[in-house]
């Protein structure tokens, strides 16, 4: 029977709302017997003290789902959840919802998998010996063995069915690339399939997005899902459908439709994928970045510079290295860290860098802020996040934002578990209590976004061999029409006017482009003039560019 939420949560939850420069907090203390985070989401897994089964609630305790789930356990890297049900035959009952609760794969199948943000399937089973099984289920109680093998599997396509493959042509290894996915059969031949799951006329011989062919002085792409060739006229492909979708060769940037969308600013010895609105380029063993108008925003000097997790769009920031020392850059090619430590010496973490000193202390290098001020007995951070777990010499630990906010005062309860943006963190407390906080972030460490968003984009991947220009992501909304017109640079230092936005939100560029409302001009591609920086205590106004550090007037921070 499933258990409703009634007004008694009132009584479970004790609220605090502070301020601080870090923007808005606030808690609530709740009575659980479990809470599970998703760090690609602020939804979280709840157990309720008085329940046998999980839910789906917000971060201020509001149940998105009923009590329906025997287990809830994020999905690394995507805001999923894989859940199960009561079983009726001792095998698993496996399904997948998104962080709103929506069904993404019923909870019927003996095993199920996220492939990516568009593909998961669903496994079903069959009994059979232990000669010819799939799988193996135990039961802890008795150490019996029961021996399963696949009878089908079942792929869904944004949540929906869109086909079966029987065990013959399914092995495990499945692979995304937009739209369209590919499945290794038992006898290890992989084949293409396209969001119904038909199977692409193409027989590729490795499994990546496209087979590429070097002749006559131009590389040529197939498609691995359709078999036609891309970056080509005839091309019916879309940047919607793909995850890569503009190819960079001999000085030119195409669509998949082959239209030249901009000239490159130097013939760059490799471009890897764009990640988001960046793209890593490399020439004469320097790297630097450009953006999805072409643009060099950070310049070609760093002997290393890594983006592939996009960090650089997600939180502004990357990692680089130069003359053998790691720092981090900005997306307008500011050095955020200075280049001062040994890069050997170095453990990445995404926007966090941590250093063992020598007198046994770690130091914490943030790519939003450079070095803390603090250093730590031990330091626990997840990869790619926002914020790092603290440890004092007392053993107690806390919540730390990379912009060295405290965000959860040091103490002896060791649990603490956050999401990558650290908006929302859970705190055990005791046994069935659990403090969930959810935090606010007024500081703009995130990159300035490009014309046009980020839909459709994917993480890219370093080129293979290091020497060959590789297939980049998706183009912006303003160049798809293959404009060539160079453009003044993303970070506004070119071109810029000190026009501010007019009454009703709109602004104008220096090029006299009016009504503008977006933070590029799409025709000229001007940055829009920053707002002001206001101090929160005395309300004194300094323009963006030469705010200080702290308000002279009473020190309240300010950057």
């Amino acid at each position: 029977m499933i258990k409703r939420f009634t007004a008694i949560l009132a009584a479970l939850l004790l609220v605090l709302a502070t301020a601080s420069a870090m923007g808005e907090s606030s808690y609530i203390d709740l009575e659980a017997r479990d809470v599970v985070v998703n760090r690609n989401s602020e939804t979280l897994g709840c157990r309720f003290a008085k329940s046998d089964y999980y839910c789906l609630i917000k971060p201020d305790g509001t149940k998105l789902t009923d009590e329906l789930y025997r287990s809830i356990s994020s999905i690394s890297d995507y805001p999923f959840f894989k859940v199960e049900v009561d079983s009726e035959d001792g095998v698993h009952r496996e399904g997948i919802i998104d962080d709103q609760g929506n069904v993404v794969v019923p909870a019927e199948y003996a095993d199920v998998s996220l492939v990516s943000d568009r593909w998961a399937y669903g496994v079903k089973l069959t009994p059979s010996s232990a000669d010819d099984k799939d799988y193996t289920y135990s039961d802890w109680s008795t150490g019996e063995k029961s021996f399963f093998r696949i009878d089908n599997v079942d792929f869904y396509y944004r949540g929906q069915l869109a086909g079966t493959l029987e065990r013959t042509n399914f092995n495990g290894n499945v692979t995304a690339y937009g739209d369209y996915i590919t499945v290794t059969s038992q006898d290890r031949t992989r084949k293409f399939y396209n969001s119904g799951l038909i199977e692409s006329p193409y027989q590729a011989e490795y499994s990546g997005e496209y087979t590429t062919n070097y002749k006559d002085r131009v590389t040529h792409y197939t498609h691995n899902g359709t078999g036609q060739e891309a970056f080509v006229a005839s091309c019916t492909l879309t940047a919607d459908e793909v995850d890569k979708s503009i190819a960079y060769e001999n000085e030119s940037f195409r669509n998949l439709q082959g239209e030249e969308l901009f000239k490159a600013q130097q013939n760059y010895d490799t471009v890897r994928d764009f990640n988001g609105d960046y793209a890593v380029v490399r020439k004469d063993s320097k790297y630097g970045v450009i953006n999805k108008n072409g643009q060099e925003v950070i310049p070609l000097e760093y002997e290393e510079i890594n983006d592939i997790n996009g960090n650089l769009s997600h939180y502004g920031v990357a990692e680089a290295k130069k003359d053998g020392k790691f720092g981090y850059v900005d997306a307008n090619g500011n050095v955020t860290s200075e280049f001062k430590y040994s890069d050997d010496i170095v453990h990445k973490y995404g926007p966090i860098a941590t250093i063992n000193d020598l007198d046994g202390s770690v130091i914490v290098l943030s790519g939003m802020i450079g070095e803390l001020p603090e250093h730590f007995k031990n330091v626990d951070t997840n990869y790619n996040s926002r914020a790092f777990i603290a440890e004092n010499e007392k053993g107690e630990r806390s919540l730390i934002d990379m912009s060295g906010e405290v965000l959860i005062p040091y103490t002896d309860v060791n649990s603490i578990s956050y999401n990558r943006d650290a908006t929302v963190a859970v705190h055990r407390l005791d046994r069935n209590e659990y403090r969930i906080y959810s935090f606010s972030h007024n500081d703009a460490i995130t990159a300035p976004a490009q014309e046009g968003g980020n839909e459709g984009a994917a993480e890219g991947q370093p080129a293979t061999d290091g020497t060959e220009d590789t297939v980049i992501g998706p183009p912006t909304a303003n160049n798809t029409e293959g404009t060539t017109e160079e453009h003044p640079a993303a970070d506004g230092t070119e071109g810029t006017t000190d026009e501010q936005p007019a009454a009703d939100g709109t602004w104008t560029c220096s090029n006299g482009h009016t009504g503008l409302t977006s933070k590029f001009c799409p025709e000229c591609g001007e940055a829009k003039p920053a707002d002001d920086i206001v101090c929160p205590t005395c309300g004194k106004q300094f323009p963006a560019n030469e705010a200080p550090n702290f308000c002279p007037d009473d020190g309240t921070k300010l950057k």
